[in-house]
């Protein structure tokens, strides 16, 4: 990559940010029954909406990064550089957090949970929000493969690839839970995830934008905000995962828009007046992987042993409290964290 990419830095920390508030709301709605709380429901239902484009973006961030023509990555450099980051996040993390929660669960803590815990580790049994990195970890690993064969398809079947990808692991699936249509074929849902990151080649790939794309693609995501919300507050209740037709629109705007942005000042001379205000963002997201690491902890903390939720309050305030503090002591552990060399340079 000639220099660094700006937008990717605002883009990752606002991901971030959408990751713990989705995990602030969704931890309360898997473990409580709403239908005793009706309209915060409708709430919760939105801000999922509105967060949910979190994991998709953070895929088309790195299919742009990994997946881009001008740079040359080999097999080695992925497996020891990215790979083995991802590994060690996986089980530096990942075994504390089951043998946590296996102590949690049977109130008593052996020295034979340990090798539990990695057992568990191995079969993908840590903690929920930990099965992202299993899914990059075999992103990149498939990522020399899916290079070489993109460099020798046209893009008219790439895009036709896509096509179906959407069509088929999204849009159909979303009609087939509507409808009810147990019979149609669809894809597995999680084919989006392939979807999202070759999106991000396809952005790559593209040089020129045009100076109303921002605009537009700025203007269509705020339509799909608008139009989901109003959904949730008037009774729509379907869930789907990242596969969710309008958050797979909606993730596709808000990284094009950032993509846009950044070639049209470009195009237009700004880059230096740009990036005196990117100081801040450059910092912030050298603690986006910790604090998504850790986040978790103090969610636990709050509805399992505190046995606190946003439920517990009015929501208006609760929610927004809620999501600041875990956000807080989030950043404040992740700058600590990548204090320590070790951590700093080989997994955080």
């Amino acid at each position: 990559m000639k220099e660094r990419q700006h937008f990717l830095d605002i883009l990752r920390v606002m991901a971030t940010c959408a990751v713990v508030l989705l995990h602030t709301v969704t931890g309360v709605m898997d473990n409580a029954d709403m239908s005793l709380y009706p309209l915060e429901q409708k709430i919760f239902l939105a801000v999922r909406d509105l967060a949910c484009w979190c994991v998709p973006v953070f895929l088309l961030i790195s299919g742009y990064l990994f997946l881009n023509p001008g740079r040359e990555l080999t097999f080695g450099q992925m497996v020891h550089k990215y790979c083995k980051r991802v590994l060690l996040a996986l089980f530096l993390f990942g075994i504390p957090y089951a043998l946590i929660e296996m102590a949690a669960t049977e109130g008593s803590l052996r020295r034979s949970m340990i090798r539990q815990s990695v057992v568990r580790v191995l079969r993908g049994e840590s903690w929920s929000h930990m099965w992202y990195l299993y899914l990059i970890f075999f992103l990149y690993l498939l990522t020399p493969a899916i290079r070489w064969v993109l460099k020798r398809l046209p893009k008219a079947a790439v895009y036709g690839m896509l096509a179906v990808l959407f069509v088929c692991s999204s849009v159909m699936p979303f009609f087939k839970e509507l409808w009810g249509l147990s019979s149609l074929w669809t894809l597995p849902g999680d084919c989006i995830y392939l979807f999202y990151y070759l999106c991000g080649y396809l952005f790559a790939c593209r040089e020129k934008w045009g100076s109303k794309v921002f605009p537009m693609l700025s203007g269509l995501a705020v339509v799909l905000a608008a139009g989901m919300t109003i959904s949730r507050a008037a009774g729509f209740s379907m869930q789907m995962a990242y596969n969710y037709p309008f958050i797979v629109l909606l993730a596709l705007c808000l990284f094009g828009a950032g993509l846009a942005r950044e070639r049209n000042r470009e195009t237009e001379g700004q880059q230096q007046t740009a990036k005196k205000n990117t100081v801040f963002w450059e910092s912030a997201t050298e603690l986006c992987f910790a604090v998504y690491l850790i986040h978790p902890v103090f969610l636990n903390l709050a509805y399992k042993y505190f046995n606190v939720t946003p439920l517990s309050f009015f929501v208006g305030i609760s929610l927004p409290m809620f999501f600041l503090g875990i956000m807080l002591f989030s950043v404040a552990c992740a700058w600590i964290l990548r204090k320590i060399p070790l951590l700093r340079k080989y997994v955080l």
